[in-house]
């Protein structure tokens, strides 16, 4: 029987040998993800050497957009629902001057999405705009708010497509998130805030990471779980 670990959402085949010193980490043709270990190496220290390289995993498998591909693709019709802090809202098309305008062609009323009829040929790039908004203004105060939690404090924070990350922290001090992290519930927001914010002490998913983040969110593994499992179905 195959031994298989789960890590950051892949499922990865780890094969033991016991004339092996070394790990070596391959993408096979159809996909599939093999660690090759030492026999006696712990499942710990082979999480840590996935963790290590999810960066060029995720560009060699371009998992993010064969996720894409195997959704239905959105039409910007009556009735679609869209996800926005946590919850699925239902759009509708509007004609001139009920709800949405040339100038305005996208809005968030009662509880609905808005757009102009003459537009649906842009809705895409209508909702990315909106949701980019969102996330700023929606962001921005929550680091303000936590990060005395951590006693962190970003040079800068923005807002931009990041392919699979929901979120990056650079060596300068700047926190940078997904326009889509504003599709997720609240909670899920704040934890991403805080796992940025703990980035600005530790540059790497080190054991020091996980204290200050154990610190800062004791229950961050129960996040991460459920980023796991739910975290692909919040796109657009």
């Amino acid at each position: 029987m195959k031994e298989v670990i789960r890590v950051a959402r892949l499922d990865i085949e780890v094969r033991r040998s016991t004339r092996r010193k070394d790990v070596d980490l391959t993408v096979d043709r159809g996909g599939e993800v093999v660690i090759s270990v030492p026999e006696r190496m712990s499942q710990a220290a082979i999480d840590k050497v996935i963790r290590e390289k999810l960066v060029w995993l995720y560009a060699t498998l371009g998992r993010k957009e064969e996720t894409k591909a195997q959704q239905p693709p959105k039409e910007f019709l009556s009735g679609e629902g869209f996800f926005y802090l946590g919850r699925k809202h239902r759009l509708q098309l509007c004609p001139p001057g009920e709800g949405a305008t040339p100038e305005q062609p996208l809005v968030f009323a009662n509880g609905r999405f808005l757009l102009h009829r003459d537009f649906v040929d842009q809705g895409k790039e209508l909702f990315i705009q909106w949701y980019t908004r969102e996330a700023k203004d929606w962001i921005q105060p929550k680091v303000g708010s936590l990060k005395l939690r951590v006693d962190a404090s970003p040079s800068a924070v923005g807002i931009r497509d990041l392919g699979f990350r929901w979120g990056s922290c650079t060596r300068g001090g700047k926190v940078y998130f997904h326009w889509r992290t504003i599709l997720l519930p609240p909670e899920r927001i704040e934890y991403l805030v805080l796992h940025e914010l703990v980035h600005l002490h530790e540059h790497n998913h080190s054991s020091a990471f996980y204290r200050r983040l154990e610190r800062a969110c004791p229950n961050h593994n129960r996040h991460e779980a459920w980023f796991r499992t739910h975290g692909d179905d919040y796109t657009l």
